[in-house]
């Protein structure tokens, strides 16, 4: 950073909201990517949602070794949704970002992404660009690894599919036309939700009631309030077995759906975009809106034929 920047920065905080469930296996990677970076003026809280395995004993290591450490230990699990908004809502500072409990960061992460913040306030979100990994990049057995057993002549398709959508980190901007489309085009998973964020204005768009795609419905409310960045120069390094892989039907649960819900899986999510950006928006982006509803069906089906195939290799 230069001596100009740091001129910049003097005092401002970030919060950072770590959810966690039962994630032993690379939590301490996280923390440690947390706790090194350059920018150091930070509060890290941790939510442990009632996790049975190592999960209290690693955070209470890390919690008697470094005092900007908060960590709480929920009585009883609030969902994954719950728990990062549990997060949010605990922020003391101006600016915040959830870091997943599996995933890890760059030295150079909120140093980055916060001054751009900071230079510029039409800007509510930046995030670093990302880079996938999985069990094997770090020396993790696979099959320890929780995650939907795809058919071997899919698990190439699915795993370079999954890795391409991981890399949604465009920058967004222009008029709110502009920038509902570019978002909805290009932005098919949850890379933006792991970027630096302001604080007052991503509480204001907080939906609490879950459902698949709800992310990205906090960040379309987002959008309203200014635009998206993407730091080319530092990289969010991502899990890429965590919970989204263990396909949509598990999603649906996990989002509250109701029945109708896991046979329509981004219904609610339509619904949510006819009822707060309007019919002309949505057909406006009808195109980009079938293919993602065409896409869950395909998912079902994978997911209910593993279903399928495993009901009848237990019982013959």
């Amino acid at each position: 950073m230069s001596k100009n920047d740091s001129e910049i920065i003097l005092k401002p905080q970030i919060s950072i909201g770590l959810p966690v469930y039962n994630g032993e296996k690379l939590l301490r990677k996280s923390l440690d990517s947390i706790l090194s970076q350059t920018f150091s003026d930070f509060e890290l809280i941790i939510s442990d949602n009632a996790s049975s395995d190592l999960t209290p004993d690693i955070c209470k290591e890390y919690l008697k070794r470094d005092k900007r450490i908060r960590y709480v230990r929920q009585k009883k699990n609030l969902g994954v949704h719950g728990n990062y908004f549990f997060l949010v809502n605990e922020a003391k500072c101006k600016y915040f970002l959830w870091v997943a409990s599996d995933d890890y960061l760059d030295p150079n992460y909120l140093d980055e992404n916060l001054k751009i913040l900071i230079k510029n306030e039409n800007i509510v979100s930046s995030v670093g660009k990302v880079k996938p990994f999985g069990p094997k990049d770090i020396g993790l057995d696979p099959s320890t690894i929780e995650t939907a057993q795809y058919p071997k002549f899919l698990q190439p398709y699915i795993r370079k599919n999954r890795r391409r959508k991981m890399l949604d980190t465009d920058p967004v901007f222009g008029s709110l036309d502009k920038k509902i489309r570019i978002f909805l085009k290009v932005t098919k998973s949850l890379r933006r939700w792991y970027g630096i964020h302001r604080t007052e204005q991503l509480r204001q768009c907080i939906i609490y009631k879950p459902f698949i795609n709800v992310e990205v419905s906090i960040f379309l409310n987002l959008l309203k309030l200014g635009d998206f960045h993407e730091c080319n120069n530092t990289f969010l390094h991502e899990f890429d077995e965590g919970i989204s892989s263990r396909g949509v039907i598990n999603a649906a649960k996990v989002s509250q759906h109701n029945f109708f819900g896991i046979l329509f899986p981004f219904h609610p999510f339509n619904f949510w975009c006819l009822k707060n950006l309007g019919l002309k928006q949505v057909l406006k982006n009808s195109d980009t809106l079938l293919l993602l509803n065409l896409g869950g069906e395909f998912a079902l089906a994978v997911d209910l034929f593993l279903k399928f195939k495993q009901f009848f290799s237990k019982k013959y």
